[in-house]
């Protein structure tokens, strides 16, 4: 890891988790305490990776700031970085310690039933990881922060970084990571549930969901985008609230949708951040769309192909 002069901003730097997934896709409806025929494949995942390398794929140069230990899940997931052109310069191999490791199961129509996560690795990232690299973050173009960081960390990354902030709430259990930093957020992404936690606003209806947008708001964050799943996504400033509804789609897999819309949003900024709320929308719904159409976790996304999605869609504001 070098110091060098950093002269251009054309860059994001991605703080997060990198993990080795393992999934099961039954065939029919699941018969619990049962053995149920399907599909059971690896991949390469974790939020922070994930967005990451949609993010790659839209042509964002991407420095995924993470670690992963020196067994053979982490030399995948090296090779995996290499292949997607997601920059490691600055993430680190830790010794003897098991790489992230994520298994889920999903229903009989590619929805999530259950998820195990081994991410001890992640408390790695640290306070004085971060401080070696703060130089490189605070030149970025902006910084993504997934909340499977520990909230001591995400708080000095609050303190301490000066680009604009982005906030990944990745897991009811793990959105109050971001509580302390709300007031620096540039952007933060939801969904109702995590909402609804950080905003003690249950989420039911799409006038409930502007009530939380605007707590979240009132606490400091610019721009709020709260998933509401097949009702679309709410997206608010302080300014304007609207609701993007989705488009008819054939769901593949909905694990991984969230992160493909947040790194939406993200390359939405990246590109051009004077775009209208609304067009941020569009564009994280047509993301969003393209993933739950895919098998994979991490779709094989490009601009060109959210650009056709765009021209695609018909939606009611």
């Amino acid at each position: 890891m070098g110091s060098p002069e950093y002269e251009s901003k054309d860059y994001v730097v991605v703080i997060g988790g990198m993990n080795m997934d393992i999934f099961g896709m039954p065939n029919e409806k699941v018969i619990d305490r049962d053995s149920n025929p399907g599909v059971v494949g690896m991949t390469v995942g974790g939020v922070g990776q994930n967005i990451a390398q949609n993010l790659a794929h839209l042509d964002v140069p991407t420095y995924l700031i993470t670690v992963y230990g020196n067994d053979y899940n982490g030399q995948v997931l090296k090779e995996s970085c290499r292949q997607n052109k997601i920059l490691l310069d600055y993430a680190a191999e830790i010794e003897n310690q098991r790489s992230s490791t994520y298994m889920y199961i999903t229903d009989e129509t590619g929805d999530m039933l259950v998820g195990v996560n081994d991410m001890e690795i992640c408390k790695q990232i640290s306070p004085s990881f971060l401080k070696k690299r703060l130089d490189f973050i605070n030149n970025a173009k902006l910084c993504l922060v997934d909340a499977n960081l520990a909230k001591e960390t995400i708080d000095w990354i609050g303190q301490n970084v000066e680009v604009p902030l982005f906030g990944d709430t990745v897991s009811c259990a793990k959105a109050r990571h971001l509580e302390g930093i709300l007031d620096k957020m540039t952007t933060l992404k939801p969904n109702a549930l995590e909402a609804s936690l950080l905003t003690g606003i249950e989420i039911r209806d799409e006038e409930t969901a502007k009530e939380a947008a605007q707590a979240l708001l009132d606490r400091g964050v610019q721009n709020v985008y709260i998933s509401l799943g097949a009702k679309g996504i709410l997206c608010a400033n302080q300014w304007k609230k609207l609701v993007i509804h989705p488009f008819t789609t054939k769901i593949v897999n909905a694990n991984g949708a969230g992160d493909c819309g947040m790194a939406a949003i993200t390359w939405s900024f990246f590109d051009n951040p004077n775009r209208q709320l609304g067009e941020v929308g569009r564009i994280a719904q047509a993301a969003s769309s393209i993933a739950l159409e895919s098998s994979k976790s991490v779709p094989n996304i490009t601009v060109d192909k959210v650009m056709a999605k765009l021209e695609s869609m018909t939606v009611a504001i």
